[in-house]
């Protein structure tokens, strides 16, 4: 049975108000998730109470050479969010005249404790003293930044290619006991130097971290 050019054009009609809504919907559920995030990641900072806590480990900072270099890597290519960036003056210590000082805090996904401090002493002078980058590995006295995320693979090209950067250990599965001694967790590892010679890994679990 041949259609009527009305009936023709009924369909295309009704095929594109559908398609309309399951867009519609599409939009409205993505903006419903994205909203969803948000409040818990605010219900998770609103319902923390410092004063519950009698001890608190809030913040790791590094002095570094370049903040932009290191903001490159840790916000840009880890993704941690700035909640703090300020420039601080003073009389200069040692030498004629003003210093300043430049401090960011980033958080991962706390802004009161796992935070980030990077410092740059005489941010914006021209003639810094240089300061030779040692790299000595899991030695003493070397501290390590550890992160945990879910898309290791996603972002290890980005890290790898920051200016500053050094590769020591390339996305590679590993072992180690569990809390409890009676299993194992599996964590795909990858470790690195930032640009001012920090190590730092970046790794993803493969298996439940029960704590107890």
């Amino acid at each position: 049975m041949k259609a009527t050019p009305n009936k023709f054009l009924g369909g295309i009609i009704f095929a594109l108000s559908f398609l309309f809504i399951s867009c519609q919907s599409a939009t409205q559920a993505s903006e419903e998730n994205s909203s969803l995030s948000d409040k818990i990641e605010e219900t998770i900072e609103d319902s923390f109470d410092p004063d519950e806590y009698p001890l608190i480990l809030r913040r790791t900072t590094l002095i570094v050479r370049d903040i932009e270099k290191s903001l490159a890597l840790y916000k840009d290519a880890i993704g941690m969010e700035i909640i703090y960036d300020n420039i601080i003056k003073r009389k200069h210590p040692t030498e004629e005249g003003d210093q300043e000082i430049r401090l960011v805090f980033l958080k991962a996904n706390h802004a009161y404790f796992g935070v980030l401090g990077l410092l740059e002493y005489d941010y914006n002078k021209e003639d810094k003293k240089e300061v030779p980058i040692r790299k000595e590995g899991f030695a003493v006295q070397n501290t390590v930044l550890l992160f945990n995320t879910h898309d290791l693979d996603a972002r290890f090209d980005q890290i790898k290619n920051t200016p500053g950067v050094e590769v020591i250990t390339a996305p590679s599965f590993r072992k180690y006991p569990s809390y409890d001694g009676k299993s194992m967790i599996e964590v795909k590892v990858s470790t690195i130097y930032d640009p001012d010679g920090f190590l730092v890994e970046y790794n993803q679990p493969l298996s439940d971290i029960a704590l107890k």
